[in-house]
């Protein structure tokens, strides 16, 4: 009779109630912990966008029936550039034939949707144990292995030794949701200007999610306006098309980083998944997504591997870190080239700019490349 494995998940957030769900799936105990009671974890004003990478992972774990009710699709990626007044509408027919059939080029969802959802799957599961810190210090559990979730200034990493890549955009971004007169459109924009680039997400058909970057000290100016001015200001740098009718809920604000952390590996049973392994800048709605392959990674390894030697087990970590750095460096790389070369002021870019919406508009081969890395990602295929 093969050994019942105890794995802790230390971090309640959308990484580690995917990975506790996954990793339940095996014969194994999950003890899921958190600082934030479960009603705190759930009433966040999140919202994130959902890839195609990411929706075969949610069919492999049972869950994208699930959240499909909550799920709002968008058939039509606009992607412009002020300075140099350039666009592009990339659509359905620019994906490639494995996926076009789904008729979206991805989707979004709210964060208190996603975790209502997650959270009645876990209480479902007989292996899965949400418990506070507190509790679990209490409790006498030899773990065999502990998993890091809980962000990117996450305290719990004081106790790895690691070496941490960081670079400061010095931005950061607004975010609030704001409901608009006379849309009929399911459109999701990404809008490149000098301070920063500005999205907007559909949630509904007259309800966007607004994520505003720029500069830590104007996104802090704009956080203290009253909300009729922020309207007015967000006006200004929207297209046209857009008729402002009224901030919903809160209005936040979160900092914007790059970042890379590479354990200094010894041979314990310790991982960091999600943003406390990677952050990268939100251009393009890769973080979630990004830290969802973590987790898929992290569940075929131990489902192949269970039964592994307990020198093997210690060493998976190894083949986790290094099979999941080339589709991070993939995702740090193109967007951080995105805000070095479309989000500046520097006016001798401004043809080069030009240049790569004119390729955009007039080769499909280019428009196919584009949106199907953002959405498939370089792994799909391997996604089983």
């Amino acid at each position: 009779m093969k050994k019942i494995s105890n794995f802790k998940i230390v971090g309640s957030g959308p990484t580690g109630i995917l990975l506790s769900l996954a990793l339940s799936k095996l014969n194994c105990n999950i003890f899921l912990t958190d600082l934030l009671t479960k009603e705190s974890l759930i009433n966040k004003d999140k919202t994130y966008a959902i890839t195609h990478s990411t929706r075969k992972i949610l069919i492999k774990f049972h869950l994208w029936n699930k959240l499909k009710p909550f799920l709002y699709g968008f058939n039509t990626l606009s992607i412009s550039d002020s300075v140099s007044s350039s666009f592009t509408n990339l659509t359905i027919s620019d994906l490639d034939e494995d996926i076009r059939v789904v008729n979206n080029i991805g989707w979004v969802i709210k964060h208190c949707d996603l975790m209502k959802v997650c959270f009645e799957e876990i209480d479902k599961c007989k292996n899965i144990f949400f418990k506070s810190s507190k509790e679990l210090s209490q409790e006498r559990i030899l773990y065999d292995y502990r998993f890091i979730s809980t962000g990117a200034n996450s305290v719990d990493k004081r106790f790895f030794k690691f070496l941490s890549l960081k670079k400061s955009y010095k931005q950061s971004c607004l975010t609030f949701k704001i409901t608009i007169r006379g849309n009929t459109e399911r459109r999701a924009y990404e809008i490149f200007r000098k301070e920063g680039p500005l999205a907007l997400l559909p949630l509904d058909k007259n309800l966007y999610q607004i994520i505003w970057t720029s500069s830590t000290k104007k996104s802090l100016d704009r956080l203290k306006y009253d909300k009729n001015l922020l309207i007015d200001n967000l006006s200004t740098v929207l297209p046209a098309q857009f008729k402002l009718d009224q901030i919903i809920g809160e209005v936040s604000i979160f900092p914007v980083s790059l970042s890379l952390n590479l354990p200094i590996f010894k041979l314990n049973r310790s991982i960091l998944v999600g943003d406390s392994f990677h952050t990268f800048h939100p251009v393009g709605g890769q973080g979630l997504n990004t830290c969802w392959r973590d987790v898929n990674k992290i569940f075929d390894m131990f489902n192949n591997d269970l039964s592994f030697s307990d020198l093997n087990f210690k060493l998976i970590k190894f083949k986790y870190y290094f099979t999941r750095f080339l589709d991070i460096f993939t995702i740090i790389f193109i967007t951080d080239f995105l805000i070095r070369f479309f989000a500046n002021r520097n006016l001798i870019l401004v043809p080069f700019k030009k240049l790569s919406f004119l390729l955009l508009n007039n080769f499909l081969i280019i428009r196919k490349i584009v949106l199907n890395q953002m959405t498939k990602s370089i792994i799909f295929l391997t996604i089983k």
